[in-house]
């Protein structure tokens, strides 16, 4: 997963159970300090929305 890179969510939303946010763009990724794990990204939805999640919950599409 890299900046660009065109994801899919594969969770579920509780908060946001009535807004339609399954498909997004990466904006920047966050990794561990110590491990260079990736941990997070900031996501660009497809509802406009930009927000951070876990990189466990995506699945890339798309490559860059």
């Amino acid at each position: 997963m890299k900046v660009g890179d065109l994801v899919k969510f594969r969770g579920t939303w509780y908060q946001y159970a009535n807004v339609d946010r399954k498909f997004g763009i990466v904006a920047e990724i966050w990794s561990n300090g110590r491990t260079k794990k990736l941990t997070s990204a900031d996501i660009l939805w497809n509802d406009g929305h930009l927000g951070n999640i876990l990189v466990g919950q995506l699945e890339v599409i798309n490559e860059r």
